[in-house]
Order: structure tokens, then sequence, then C-alpha cells
């Protein structure tokens, strides 16, 4: 079963990426707006879409994985396009959230794409083929 690390923040994200890339482990990364006290994002687009990466994360991603859940902020802090939103540089790029990445590679579904569970489902196995023949390795 893959180990979910949640974080919030991009200092948790870098501190996470030192212990855990340093392995060359395979690591999904989930991208979305900070949950209110009810659980609910201020994102209407991560709230569409977390039922369908919830599911994929179960059923496709690679059981010895890490599953990086990491919260960018409010909305002011996401909305803010400066170099101070440090998600908005490389080597995240983000431009929207929500957004999936796999760590050291292009592989990345952004906004709407997450609500296509065949897309989830392509992205989770390209990862496993491509971790099988390249030198990235699951965790454990």
């Amino acid at each position: 079963m893959p180990q979910y690390v949640p974080i919030t923040g991009f200092k948790q994200l870098e501190d996470a990426l030192k212990v855990h890339a340093k392995n060359n482990c395979l690591i999904y990364m989930y991208f979305f707006g900070e949950k209110d006290s009810t659980g609910r994002s201020w994102c209407p687009d991560c709230v569409a879409v977390e039922d369908l990466v919830e599911t994929a994360f179960r059923e496709y991603s690679h059981p010895n994985s890490l599953i990086y859940t990491v919260n960018v902020g409010d909305r002011t802090a996401w909305k803010d396009k400066s170099p101070a939103n440090k998600f908005r540089l490389p080597p995240f790029n983000l431009t929207v959230i929500p957004a999936l990445l796999r760590w050291n590679n292009s592989e990345r579904l952004d906004g709407d794409q997450l609500l296509k569970p065949d897309l989830l489902k392509l992205f989770f196995d390209e990862a496993k083929s491509q971790s099988a023949t390249d030198n990235t390795i699951p965790c454990k």
C-alpha cells in the first residue's frame, strides 16, 4: 500500500524531498488548495476531482510508492503570482491546482485533466512501467 505523506507549504515539501528523493523513490505529488475545518478546499476544482484522485491512488498507484498530498495554502497565497509563491517556479511550475505530478519526471495532470479516469489510470500505469525500466525504485 502506498505511503501518504501530508505536506503543508513549500518548506515542508522541500524537507520531504531531501529525505525521500535521495533514495530515488517513486514519488507522486498531488497539489491542492487548503481545506477548512470541515475538510473542504476553498478551490472548487480541487473539490471536484478529490474523489477521483483518491480512487486512482488506491487502485492504480504503485503499492510501494510515496504519495505527497501537498497543501499549497489559502486562496490568497495560491493566487500570488510573484516569486514568493515557489510552487509556481521550477521544478514544479504549477499554473493551476489541482495538479498531479510524478517527481523527477515530466508526467503531470493539471486541472480538469484530473476529471478523466482514463488519464488518471494512464498516468499511474506509465509511472509503474517507467519505474521498472529506469533507476526509479519503489519506496519501502
